[in-house]
């Protein structure tokens, strides 16, 4: 298995060990490094490495404040910034897409550390610079090696071939107008927009319409939307609540005297000679 994955330019390393990485010194760091890619992500045509030199960083676990809201260390967030001052150097814009991450962390001691900790660490780090999202990694693979006189993170980066399309290249035409938009969650979607949906159910919302309020042609985000903005929806509250205060009193169902209110029914000497009788605005009788 080995033998189909180095390519035909590795150099002679007589007298090493037959493995994925070979044994030595920093020497070898670019030949761990395409072996790696070529691992990881076998033909791809795009592919960056780095060496980091300084004992790799780790993700401490999570910390919690009294009140239960998670928040990040000091040590890790300027470990965090460390790891992607570095990447920045080697990427000028994010990748878009699958990507393969192959990580080989020479720690200067024994020290219990997990490698899925110091893989955490290098994720979190490289969001925004060498990916938009972390989910973008189809691929990862990490060693832990020791090295006590050069403590060092050989980080890969390759373009990864998988069924399993993340990132900006998870895309699909729209049903409606037939633009190609990013497909983002479990529910695949029909159409890249809801102006489109609605369009494609007989409510085209690029139509102008004229605002209730005051008058202005504007266009819907909705179909229940008739005012054209906060403003005017707030001045239509304002003026209801003003005619409901100006409005005059209700009368009573039977004698037509005016009460006090404007919420209807009956009078309160009508009520006490028939207080079972049901008026509208009153419940049934029991």
């Amino acid at each position: 298995m080995d033998d189909l994955l180095r390519p035909a330019w590795r150099p002679d390393l007589s007298g090493q060990a037959d493995s994925l990485l070979p044994e030595g010194d920093r020497q070898f760091d670019q030949e761990r490094a395409l072996l790696l890619a070529a691992a990881l992500a076998p033909g791809s045509g795009q592919m960056k490495t780095i060496v980091i030199d300084g004992e790799p960083a780790s993700k401490s676990r999570p910390r919690f404040t009294r009140n239960g809201a998670p928040y990040r260390t000091k040590e890790d967030v300027d470990a965090e910034l460390r790891t992607g001052f570095h990447l920045r150097r080697i990427f000028r814009e994010p990748w878009t897409g699958n990507i393969a991450l192959g990580c080989v962390f020479f720690r200067p001691n024994k020290q219990r550390i997990d490698v899925d900790n110091m893989l955490k660490h290098v994720c979190d780090a490289a969001n925004k610079i060498a990916w938009l999202d972390d989910s973008q990694v189809t691929a990862v693979y990490g060693v832990a090696e020791l090295d006590v006189e050069h403590p060092r993170t050989i980080l890969v980066f390759a373009q990864h071939r998988s069924t399993l399309l993340r990132g900006t290249d998870n895309t699909q035409d729209c049903e409606g107008c037939g633009t190609a938009f990013q497909v983002v969650g479990r529910n695949p979607k029909r159409f890249c927009s809801p102006p489109c949906a609605y369009k494609a159910r007989g409510h085209d919302l690029a139509a102008p319409v004229l605002c209730k309020q005051c008058g202005v042609p504007f266009k819907r985000t909705t179909t229940t939307q008739v005012m054209c903005s906060v403003e005017c929806r707030a001045a239509s509250l304002r003026g209801r609540s003003r005619a409901r205060r100006t409005g005059p009193p209700s009368v009573c169902a039977e004698c037509d005297k005016p009460l006090t209110h404007k919420r209807g029914g009956r009078c309160r000497d009508c009520w006490r000679a028939n207080p079972m009788k049901p008026t509208k605005g009153e419940g049934p009788a029991e």
